[in-house]
């Protein structure tokens, strides 16, 4: 069925496009009232929570099949459904309208998502897997408090939160797979748990109220644990020439270092803003995983491996690029928006391209050696 096919396909265009689109609103900001709130509100609730949706439903199927089920995911109408939730959000989510109708419309595609995840996750049993998939709650927690409270830090945490649970999970898996190691995934190291423990905690005092100076000190402490744990990581692949897996870990540096500005910042020792670091965490950090997630589902395939395009690894390095120059400028002019909206406008081109091509299995992998 051409573009739903496969839940990723639409998903990843319309992060894609909304990516590019967005910030925009810094250009001509007369597209809507709230500037300020709108561009923070969709990109998070918009762009990060469709490639969410992407990266879940597509990995649905393996979790399932590793249970002893039968893998089937979710069903082309489902997708239909959670992309027009998707866009009831946004239609409705304007900082304009009134709140009501904005959580109501903005609740609709994490509710259906979260929903599309655990009911079969709950039918295999695959217990250590309901986490992960009552993890697109979490929007609905970022959207109440950036709608009724202008609150971008419990944005920027939980934001930060999800890419170390599940990016944290699934770069060394994919780093361990590309050395040839089919021993399967072990228990999450104890200094990984103890360095998503922090960050949890730093986003749970922040919701509580407490000064910022205490919040910053845990989230230095995070920062720490996050570079930590990358030493049990299989680095050696990254290291030699596999630009799938080199593009993964220069995102995840983003974690520790921006975790690092932040914690700083909101301890009072860095001269940037707050306002202006958070931006390593979601330009950097968010940005970059999601490209370096996404890009994944339409690489070259070669045996045992894969193969990140020109167009791909062009599209990252503009991204830094863009990500670089708003953490030196003081405001989000041309500078900014261009190079982030051409990076976003290739990948848009490669979803489009994708959509036309067979749906590779697996979708974010490569097929081992045999």
């Amino acid at each position: 069925m051409g573009l739903w096919r496969a839940p990723h396909l639409p998903l990843f265009l319309l992060a894609s496009v909304w990516a590019a689109l967005v910030p925009l609103v810094w250009l001509l900001p007369g597209l809507t009232c709230d500037p300020v709130a709108w561009h923070r509100q969709e990109l998070v609730l918009g762009f990060a929570g469709a490639a969410m949706g992407g990266y879940l439903l597509s990995a649905l199927p393996h979790w399932l099949k590793l249970a002893g089920g039968e893998g089937e995911g979710i069903s082309p109408r489902g997708t239909m459904a959670l992309v027009l939730a998707w866009v009831i959000g946004r239609a409705t989510g304007g900082a304009c309208q009134p709140d009501g109708l904005a959580l109501v419309g903005q609740a609709l595609y994490p509710l259906g998502l979260a929903l599309g995840l655990v009911v079969p996750v709950l039918r295999a049993r695959v217990w250590r897997r309901l986490p992960i998939a009552l993890a697109p709650l979490l929007l609905l927690l970022i959207g109440l408090r950036l709608r009724l409270a202008s609150d971008s830090l419990t944005a920027v945490l939980g934001m930060a939160l999800l890419v170390a649970l599940v990016g944290g999970r699934i770069v060394p898996a994919f780093l361990l797979a590309r050395t040839g190691d089919r021993s399967g995934r072990g228990a999450l190291p104890l200094g990984a748990r103890l360095a998503d423990g922090a960050l949890g905690l730093a986003l749970v005092l922040h919701l509580s109220g407490v000064t910022e100076s205490l919040v910053g000190g845990v989230t230095l402490a995070a920062a720490l644990g996050q570079g930590l744990r990358m030493k049990d990581w299989a680095l050696a692949p990254a290291l030699r020439g596999h630009g799938d897996l080199a593009l993964l870990v220069l995102a995840w540096l983003w974690l520790p270092l921006g975790l690092a500005m932040l914690g700083l910042g909101l301890t009072g020792a860095a001269a940037l803003p707050v306002a202006t670091l958070t931006h390593a965490l979601t330009m950097g950090l968010m940005g970059s995983m999601v490209l370096a997630v996404m890009a994944r589902a339409w690489m070259g395939r070669a045996p045992g491996r894969l193969v990140a395009g020109r167009a791909t690894i062009a599209a990252f390095a503009i991204l830094q690029l863009a990500t670089l120059s708003r953490l030196a400028l003081s405001e989000a002019g041309p500078a900014v928006v261009l190079p982030w909206l051409c990076a976003w406008g290739i990948m848009a081109g490669q979803c489009a391209r994708a959509s036309l091509r067979p749906v590779p299995h697996p979708v974010f992998s490569a097929r081992r050696k045999p």
